[in-house]
């Protein structure tokens, strides 16, 4: 995909070339449009009258200073949003290292990300959310982000906002860039650089082209790098982050009931350590052998073209393609269901209790063939042709938009084949239970496994096209109208390579060769309604047609009412929809290793074994098991409506507040269903619980706890977690901002500014028929809503100079509370302390076309805050919502000419 940026830059080029000498004919005739289009609605109207809705403008140059070098950087600084950092996310994950948006923390899923007001590609591996790395910072010229539902006017997935990012447009001359960040622990190094060339003014020779080629890359850390991250055993915290496949290998034998491993008590110190709930056993501390912060390097190439036809016609062609590489490392590969027979020369002879005339089973952690590593690629590449004007007292817009998503995940080292293995140990040539040979070592460099294990394809391509213009007069102005329609096709598709998947089964894939398609077809029409000079309506309702979900027809109506300078009140209700996403219906079907340890209810219930149903307490007692998730084809839409209400304040020059309340009710959730819920409560999700004995033999390839045990066994095959239809949500709460500028005369201009979300109620079901649970500053069903959220900061500017102090804070929470987390025989309860990171940096423009910018991020070095969570690969911390990296100074040049 990559390889196609230099034909990519042919073709704009080209357009340039041939437009140039038409454009500059037509030049001359038009103007810019005094009137723009604001995120929100489809009217045209001046840049003053923003204040009508809840908007969030971010400039770039502003978010550099900031110490922001990625799309990712600009959703942390969003109080409203609930977004996880991500690049941490992509351990373990099998996600392809994806980073999403997620305002009011109701899923990523809904909320709709735009680029220049149109629709981007889903990620390959969800089709649910856009991947935000496929938006490159580099170009991004400022972001708008509506805090409202806006199913109205942008359709499905509006639900909790809309964030649209505006490329540059009539760019000329060139800038380069470079930025360093450098943390003060190990690892995590960022560097990244940019070139920039325009050439063409739009409005003196109607043409302009400009693109750009970006370069940036972030070293790992490793959990061994952070304090706070180099254990997942802390039992006296309530962590026992621990896996029972260890080594040198844990044994069991059923007959006899006997577990037991060679080197227990003492194990293999510091990696393997005793199991607290055994002590003849030794378990993995598999989060000390992991990265914390993946490697990841960003490439990109974009260009726009954008020239006038003659009058007010402007079209442009903006083009644009991505790649993103993540490698990410996890433990060394665990390998089970290894039976080992008396004659075998490493059976564990002389271990007390052993029927020396029957086999054993070993489970046998690969620490010789290293951590496992994955290299995720994802690729984005979108086209847009857009033409605007005015025509017979009519503004119009159309275009034409395609945009692709590729991703592929896959080994690159520390797999195994696990059937070779087995074979192997059988056969007397590798022993599970010592450090091994230099021959050995031969052996297990045989058995290494690479090669890819999934990849997908998502693609978007469409037509769109709205007119607006003024009606008649009303006695706040001219009404205003908009009507418009859009046709789009998606496509998804998502395939294995089985025989790497086979052979690997800890890679958590399962065979699968799953695609779907749909049309969408919408039509809408907005209108504005200027009653008085300080009461304005907005009226908007649209239609939406799916292929595969049937229709729906979403209304808004907003207000805004100004009865003086100083004070605005503003309002909406609107109604929202979002159809099951094509990997939501057709995604593979997969099972994976969950992410936290339980008891099985039946083997073990209450952390207590019970031998006589055929229970093994290291199996069945405080493990992970497996799990399934994937698509499901019978889900239905979701619904939800929205209702907002807000004021503005503007008491004295320079000096503003807002407070705006938000209230989101969703039915029909679609999420995959939580494990915890499952484990929680089994008597009621009993039909939740696949054992061994009731799958078959080819699944059991796949599922480490029915290849110990054969199909007779009553342990847990695997837990069904697919998507479904979960139940309603309901959440409110209020956004807060306030801004203020002063000049001081030689001291220069400060400028104070505040944004802050509070959330007072968020509830959820898991059917429809549960009793709500809340969430809001309580870890729920794998991860807390945070009640408070705020960004504050000083800014100062004189002359050459400026610098920027910003504070970024969440609030605590009751912590996760795993049930099988057991210290003294009680379960550990504690709560996660707020979180509280200080900025600093200073700019100066040191001669003409040359910029400094200086920073430290997390000035006091903050460390995050203790969590006893077991959601993520990551322990000890929650590496979703906190930045590992700790202080780190950062240092970006530009250079303009």
């Amino acid at each position: 995909m990559f390889s196609k940026k230099p034909q990519v830059s042919a073709i704009s080029a080209a357009v340039y070339v041939v437009l140039s000498a038409f454009a500059a004919n037509a030049q001359a005739q038009s103007n810019q449009l005094d009137r723009v289009e604001i995120t929100g609605s489809s009217i045209k109207r001046s840049i003053s009258d923003e204040g009508a809705l809840p908007i969030t403008v971010m400039k770039v140059e502003d978010l550099r200073q900031s110490g922001v070098t990625s799309v990712e950087g600009v959703i942390a600084l969003l109080s409203s949003s609930q977004s996880n950092n991500v690049a941490s996310n992509s351990i373990g994950s099998g996600t392809g290292g994806a980073t999403y948006a997620n305002m009011r923390g109701i899923g990523p899923e809904r909320t709709l990300v735009l680029l220049n007001g149109r629709r981007v590609a889903a990620f390959a591996f969800s089709s649910a959310a856009v991947d935000l790395n496929s938006i490159p910072f580099a170009v991004v010229d400022r972001v708008e982000v509506l805090r409202d539902g806006a199913s109205a006017i942008y359709g499905t997935d509006a639900i909790g906002g809309v964030i649209n990012f505006i490329t540059k447009t009539n760019f000329r001359g060139g800038q380069m860039s470079a930025e360093v960040s450098r943390p003060s622990g190990a690892g995590g190094n960022k560097e990244g650089g940019s070139v920039t060339f325009g050439m063409g003014d739009l409005d003196k020779d109607g043409v302009n082209f400009w693109a750009l080629a970006d370069y940036r890359r972030t070293q790992r850390v490793r959990a061994l790098d952070r304090d706070f991250a180099r254990t997942g055993i802390i039992p006296s915290k309530g962590v026992n982050g621990n896996s029972p496949t260890t080594f040198p290998g844990n044994f069991t034998q059923n007959s006899t009931g006997i577990a037991g491993n060679l080197t227990a008590p003492t194990c293999a110190a510091p990696l393997s350590v005793v199991n607290p709930n055994d002590n003849k056993v030794c378990v993995f501390d598999f989060s000390a052998t992991i990265d914390i912060i993946p490697d990841v390097s960003q490439r990109t190439f974009a260009s726009r073209t954008t020239f006038k036809l003659g009058g007010d016609h402007i079209a442009s062609l903006e083009l644009m393609a991505n790649d993103n590489r993540n490698v990410s490392r996890v433990a060394p590969d665990p390998v089970g269901g290894i039976v080992i027979a008396p004659t075998n020369p490493f059976y564990p002879r002389g271990y007390a209790g052993l029927d020396e005339t029957k086999s054993v089973t070993a489970g046998w952690r690969m620490v010789p063939a290293g951590n496992r590593t994955n290299e995720s690629i994802s690729n984005a590449t979108r086209a847009v042709f857009d033409l605007t004007g005015t025509f017979a007292g009519y503004d119009y817009k159309g275009g034409l938009f395609w945009t692709e998503s590729t991703a592929s995940d896959g080994a690159i080292d520390g797999y195994v084949n696990a059937p070779f293995v087995r074979a192997q140990v059988a056969a007397g040539n590798l022993n599970p239970f010592a450090v091994a040979t230099p021959a050995q070592l031969a052996v297990i460099e045989q058995a290494k496994r690479k090669g890819t294990f999934a990849q997908a394809t998502g693609s978007t391509r469409g037509a769109d096209f709205r007119v607006s213009r003024e009606l008649f007069d009303m006695g706040g102005g001219k009404a205003a109208f908009s009507l418009g329609g859009e046709l789009r096709e998606e496509f998804y598709k998502n395939d294995s390579n089985d025989d790497v998947v086979l052979a690997i089964p800890s890679a958590g894939r399962s065979v699968n060769h799953v695609s779907g398609k749909r049309k969408v077809k919408a039509l809408g029409g907005e209108l504005l309604l200027p009653v008085t000079k300080m009461l304005e309506l907005q009226l908007a309702l649209r239609s939406d047609n799916y292929s595969d979900a049937g229709t729906t027809t979403n209304p808004k109506v907003g207000f805004r009412f100004q009865p003086m300078s100083e004070v605005l009140l503003r309002g909406s209700y609107n109604t929202g929809f979002r159809a099951p996403s094509l990997d939501d219906l057709y995604g593979p079907q997969t099972i994976t290793f969950a992410t936290s340890a339980s008891n099985d209810p039946l083997l073990c219930p209450n952390g207590v074994v019970d031998v006589a149903k055929g229970g093994v307490k290291s199996r069945d007692c405080a493990n992970q098991p497996q799990v399934q998730q994937g698509g499901n084809p019978n889900l239905k839409p979701e619904k939800s409506k929205t209702f907002s209400l807000g004021i503005a304040l503007e008491p004295i020059k320079n000096l503003t507040f807002s407070v705006d309340y938000w209230n989101i009710k969703l039915r029909d959730q679609i999420a995959p269903f939580p494990q915890d819920s499952v484990v929680a409560n089994a008597a009621k999700y009993a039909n939740r619980y696949v054992r061994c004995k009731d799958v078959s033999v080819a699944v059991q390839a796949n599922i480490n706890r029915c290849l110990a045990d054969n199909v007779n066994s009553n342990a847990i095959a695997y837990l069904i977690t697919l998507t479904d239809n979960l139940g309603s949500v309901n959440t409110n709460g209020l956004d807060l901002s306030a801004a203020y500028t002063t000049k001081l005369e030689s001291l220069g201009t400060f400028a104070f500014a505040y944004e802050g979300t509070y959330v007072n109620k968020y509830e959820y079901q898991n059917s429809p028929d549960d009793a709500f649970k809340q969430n809001v500053g309580v870890y729920s069903d794998g991860s807390p809503v945070f009640r408070w959220k705020h960004n504050a900061s000083v800014g100062w500017s004189l002359g050459k100079w400026s610098s920027r102090l910003g504070l970024r804070h969440q609030s605590g929470y009751r912590d996760h509370n795993a049930p099988a987390t057991v210290v003294g025989g009680a379960s550990f309860y504690g709560d996660v302390g707020s979180y509280t990171l200080v900025d600093l940096s200073v700019s100066a423009k040191l001669v003409k076309g040359v910029g400094v910018t200086v920073g430290v991020k997390n000035l006091f070095d903050t460390e995050p805050p203790f969590s006893n969570q077991s959601t993520r690969s990551q322990r000890g911390y929650d590496p979703r919502y906190t930045d590992p990296l700790g202080r780190t100074l950062f240092v970006r040049g530009t250079y303009s000419f």
